[in-house]
């Protein structure tokens, strides 16, 4: 019987890999399972020969970039650089940094371009809670999906294994149904956190036998304090989580109560996948898309092992290029140095840069950061915002206005942070003209003051 499971499993795992997901591509244009078989046989190609594919994809993003981007070119004028010049990490970095600001205050006319394809805006409030967008094509969409999918068999995966997701947008399209459908995704809410919820979460994996849990660190950790409390006991074969900090108490916690290692993932909502974690928990960079460097303050390459401003470039141009752009995080930069998987990307030593508080509620629920910039994303009356807790039955949340913001724009919010899991929250709106940062430099995007 088990081995008449394992090949139909195989199967199914060849029929989605091999046919139905490349039949997708071709109708959307993405090219992710063209890219993802590519990764496969690159990630174990040497240092050096990784090294040089990645120098040309650079030179050809400057070229491209400097011709059809008014930002960059402008840029790149006043630093007195030419395209042709820049052929090397090293060379980039004659290139002036770019901030979400100065991207902000030309988008989209002067930091987008033509691809021939469709393009459509993402929208992202990220760790500082400040709306940010992009502009993003089905290619562009396909190579950073490429890149998680290549992370997730890191982990263990292989396409068809069912798995549960944790996220914050339960209302999927009708091609996300589809995919899950495929995939055998069970996705659930990592904004309900309550202990029935959590309860009927680990009923779902016993129900399924699901060996895959991914999703965020927080709502996974709540699960796994669960799963310990009631003293449920099943070993998983993969844990993936994104988006949030992954604290040290969180790993220890989820990888107790599922009897698996995790492995992190970092990304940023602009559409690019910078690192993932191998079955040796090392952070290996996706070098052959993205170019990662770690700066002090005054824009100073860091040495191995010290903290930096992350800096990242991504090397596929899109609608909208990404060159030597400071994403908010911070990260330690790693050594060179060869990962015992035998891998020949880069590695980066830690991320830091996404400190998190966590709202509780009176009913129990926890609230984690996705759950706001799930929510908050969507309101471009707003230019910033900080969720600030001072009681267990009060929400302060400070917005700096943009236009179109009115009283009926504050009345929208509460009402969609009740009904997406604040219900038992006495929310206050508080308009401000900014936001201080703290006295890290840092922009705390969820202070709260509940234990």
């Amino acid at each position: 019987m088990t081995n008449l499971m394992e090949i139909r499993q195989n199967s199914w795992y060849w029929i989605l890999k091999r046919v139905i997901f490349p039949l997708g591509d071709l109708a959307t244009g993405q090219k992710m399972m063209q890219r993802l078989s590519y990764l496969e046989k690159a990630q174990w190609w040497q240092p050096e020969r990784i090294a040089q594919i990645r120098n040309q994809s650079l030179a050809q993003l400057v070229s491209i970039t400097y011709s059809q981007v008014p930002y960059y070119r402008a840029l790149m004028e006043l630093a007195g650089v030419r395209a042709e010049e820049i052929r090397t990490p090293e060379d980039l970095s004659r290139i002036p940094v770019s901030t979400k600001e100065s991207l902000r205050s030309n988008y989209p006319e002067r930091v987008s371009r033509q691809t021939g394809q469709k393009t459509y805006e993402a929208s992202t409030s990220g760790s500082t809670g400040k709306n940010f967008y992009v502009r993003e094509d089905a290619e562009t969409a396909g190579r950073y999906r490429a890149c998680f999918l290549l992370a997730l068999e890191w982990a263990g995966w292989r396409f068809g294994e069912p798995q549960i997701q944790t996220g914050m947008t339960l209302q999927r399209s009708l091609d996300r149904k589809f995919k899950d459908f495929l995939l055998q995704c069970h996705y659930i809410s990592a904004s309900n956190l309550t202990d029935p919820h959590l309860d009927a979460t680990l009923d779902l994996i016993e129900k399924y036998r699901i060996h895959h849990l991914w999703g965020y660190p927080g709502s996974l950790y709540f699960l796994a304090h669960r799963a310990l409390q009631n003293g449920w006991s099943r070993p998983l074969r993969s844990i993936v989580t994104w988006g949030d900090n992954l604290f040290p108490q969180y790993r220890r916690t989820i990888e107790d109560a599922f009897q698996t290692q995790v492995c992190d993932t970092y990304g940023c909502a602009e559409g690019v996948q910078i690192s993932a974690q191998c079955e040796y928990g090392r952070y290996h960079l996706h070098a052959l898309d993205t170019l990662i460097e770690f700066l002090d303050d005054d824009f100073v390459p860091v040495l191995p092992n010290q903290t930096g401003n992350i800096i990242i470039t991504r090397l596929h141009p899109g609608p909208m290029p990404l060159i030597r752009y400071k994403i908010g995080d911070l990260g330690v930069a790693g050594e060179n140095q060869v990962c015992e998987c035998g891998r020949g990307f880069g590695i980066m030593e830690s991320i830091q840069g996404r400190d998190t508080d966590i709202v509780i509620t009176p009913g129990g629920n926890r609230l984690i950061v996705h759950f706001f910039t799930g929510i908050l994303e969507y309101f471009p009356e707003i230019d910033n915002f900080q969720v600030v807790q001072e009681r267990l039955d009060t929400l302060t949340l400070r917005v700096v206005p943009a236009n179109g913001y009115s009283q009926t724009t504050a009345k929208r919010i509460i009402t969609r942070l009740n009904e997406k899991g604040a219900g038992d929250l006495e929310i206050n709106v508080e308009e401000v003209a900014e936001i201080p940062l703290s006295p890290a430099g840092k922009r705390r995007f969820v202070i709260s003051h509940v234990s």
